[in-house]
């Protein structure tokens, strides 16, 4: 995890818009420990473990509070980071964001594909098929943005980021614990792309692109969706991991 954290700073720092990358990061980040310590304080209640539920239960309002937070700093990301590349050309910058979007897609697809088979249980498995097919809607979205504006899907970021999902795919199913830890996980990376689809709609509205700021809002609302569900599967996640490994009590 230290590793993963310090590859994330150098992907930020190796990117245009460094400054909204990293809070974007940040933001799907503190959505996983969200997921994580609602997991933690699940298990503890099942074991009677009182201290640890009022731990989790106070760290989970620290963890909400800067996801929050980090929320509120869009506007100013997107500020600076358009400052930082000073561009000639607000529309350039835009192609960028949704071959950005796009990539970001193709990694989501990679994981859906694969979530039903690692998690086993029927309830998550239908959360991440039914997104499944809205996240290939939002792919060709995406890509029809881009064509609209003279760009092109980055088929280097596309290919990174769907051998990206392989690898995560491939270290959820090596843990006994899969259903909760793909739950929080797929939680987090619904706010990585709301961050970043958050951050391409302002561009979008800076560039002048009202057909580019509405696909953003229909896809925002979704991946919204998308959260909330898996959210309201903690419990169920919870439980089949539990289950998995035989603590049933």
């Amino acid at each position: 995890m230290v590793a993963g954290g310090k590859g994330f700073v150098l992907f930020a720092k190796s990117q245009p818009d460094t400054t909204g990358k990293l809070v974007t990061h940040a933001y799907s980040y503190e959505a996983l420990e969200e997921a994580s310590y609602e997991l933690l304080r699940r298990v503890a209640q099942r074991a009677g473990d009182d201290a640890t539920v009022a731990m989790a239960d106070e760290i989970l309002r620290d963890e909400v509070a800067m996801e929050e937070r980090l929320a509120g700093l869009f506007d100013a990301s997107v500020e600076t980071s358009l400052r930082e590349k000073d561009p000639d050309d607000i529309r350039e910058q835009l192609v960028k964001y949704l071959a950005d979007a796009h990539a970001m897609e193709q990694q989501a697809i990679q994981l859906l594909e694969r979530g039903p088979k690692i998690v086993k249980d029927p309830v998550l498995a239908k959360i991440f098929e039914d997104h499944l097919a809205e996240t290939r809607e939002h792919s060709s979205l995406w890509e029809a943005r881009l064509e609209a504006l003279g760009g092109s899907t980055n088929a280097f970021k596309d290919a990174a980021m769907r051998l990206g999902a392989l690898n995560w795919g491939g270290f959820f199913q090596a843990h006994p614990d899969t259903p909760g830890k793909l739950t929080a996980f797929a939680y987090a990376f619904e706010h990585l792309e709301i961050g970043g689809f958050e951050q391409l709609r302002r561009v979008a509205e800076r560039a002048g692109d009202p057909e580019t700021v509405a696909t953003a809002e229909r896809i925002l609302a979704q991946e919204r969706q998308a959260a909330q569900k898996l959210r309201a599967a903690f419990d169920r996640a919870s439980a089949a991991s539990l289950a998995e490994v035989g603590a049933t009590g």
